[in-house]
């Protein structure tokens, strides 16, 4: 008897160490240049606590995964784990896949599945999911607020979400990146998360080499478009541009605000913007960063402000995306110094300007509410609330809705255009 208690408890004890192995904080993500890369790739990245040289097993059935393809594996210091990266190549647009990332030595994932985009200029509808600042600080310190958002936001298949920065409250603490990812693996798992950096996941010295930039672990972990900074990518009819603000509070005092004219940053987002909209398949343009170009309060960078929305206005970017205050916030449409009034507060019919909403917060600690008054604010709540939000893009038209933690409405509205 004494004998088969001793080994079951080698065997569940080897068992715990297999489950422990197993790959987690699993997301993915589209990583190519090309206008054709969300059309026929996808990365796939995963943490593993022991050394697996680990792959993906894909197919378009998920009861026969039929294709493989290796991961590149390295050990990463800043999180003291294996960090795994894959990137499928050549699938079909517009088309479900199904994977599982791992290994016969320590286990495998479960089976997910996520989808390509169409073709270049389709005008299919396309559904985002979006979500900012789920920073692990007071009131959220185990993601706990992030993880309701998250259940939110798993009830729905989006094409991919946007986040809009400060993922974690300190980009160098390697407990903050584990509970992001192994929280958010419900929906990153089986949908491309676009994300930018926040001023919590970069470097805030203002005398460092790297100030601005990500801490290392980001880099490590995140698996984006070229420089994983400012990147852009098209997907059906729609054209996306990220672009990091850094640290444009810390920035503005020492004279170090990002994306000053003639820049190297600034020439790449003019001729990104320029081919976009020179690009017959492109019906709309849409910016996201971290800190808002309007917001109401300390989050209102006015340096940051006149780098970016010049070019903006130039090329007529349709909707710009931020995040950065934890109160959601829509502006009027505005170009220049004009800001255009509408009969229906929920309605921009074919607006002059453009659009600009602040996301809030998915789990960061919330702020007080404000900005009322703003002559360019359409609408903030009057309440701390956290939020999610989904886009959908279709034709001419694009809905946007926002939502609680429990999934009560809290705003819409819809963007017309020629």
């Amino acid at each position: 008897m004494k004998f088969s208690f001793f080994l079951l408890a080698i065997f569940l004890s080897f068992q715990i160490v297999i489950s422990h192995a197993q790959p987690r904080g699993i997301h993915i993500s589209w990583n190519g240049t090309g206008k054709k890369a969300t059309a026929t790739a996808m990365a796939v990245t995963w943490l593993n606590d022991n050394t697996d040289n680990g792959v993906v097993k894909y197919g378009t059935r998920a009861e026969n995964l039929d294709q493989t393809v290796a991961a590149v594996e390295a050990f990463s210091s800043g999180v003291k784990t294996y960090v795994s990266k894959a990137t499928i190549q050549n699938l079909k647009p517009a088309t479900y896949y199904f994977y599982k990332a791992g290994s016969d030595k320590n286990g495998w994932s479960a089976v997910y599945k996520f989808k390509t985009a169409p073709a270049e200029g389709d005008k299919s509808k396309i559904f985002i999911g979006l979500w900012s600042d789920t920073q692990n600080n007071g009131g959220n310190l185990n993601f706990e607020q992030t993880d309701t958002i998250v259940k939110q936001l798993s009830k729905n298949t989006y094409n991919f979400t946007i986040h809009t920065g400060d993922i974690v409250e300190n980009g160098s603490v390697a407990k903050s990146w584990n509970g992001y990812f192994n929280t958010g693996q419900l929906v990153n798992a089986n949908t491309p998360l676009m994300s930018v950096p926040g001023n919590h996941d970069v470097v805030n010295d203002t005398t460092s080499k790297i100030f601005q930039r990500p801490f290392p672990i980001f880099f490590e972990l995140m698996n984006l478009p070229g420089n994983q900074l400012n990147y852009s990518y098209n997907y059906g009819n729609a054209h996306f541009i990220a672009i990091n603000s850094g640290y444009a509070q810390g920035a503005e005092k020492v004279g170090k605000v990002l994306f000053a004219e003639n820049s190297e940053e600034y020439k790449w987002l003019e001729t990104d913007l320029k081919n976009a909209r020179q690009d017959k398949n492109i019906n709309w343009i849409i910016m996201y960063s971290h800190y808002p170009l309007f917001a109401f309060g300390v989050s209102h960078i006015q340096t940051w402000q006149n780098h970016i929305q010049p070019l903006v206005d130039k090329y007529k970017v349709d909707l710009y995306i931020a995040g950065h205050r934890h109160v959601y916030e829509r502006h009027k449409a505005i170009k220049g110094a004009q800001i255009f009034e509408q009969a229906d507060m929920h309605v921009y019919n074919k607006p002059q300007g453009t659009v600009y909403v602040n996301n809030g917060s998915s789990g960061g600690s919330l702020q007080g509410a404000g900005g009322w008054d703003m002559p360019d604010m359409l609408f903030t709540p009057r309440q701390k609330i956290y939020t999610y939000s989904e886009m959908t893009i279709e034709g001419n038209t694009i809905e946007y809705k926002v939502f609680d933690k429990q999934g009560t409405p809290v705003d819409y509205f819809k963007l017309i255009k020629d």
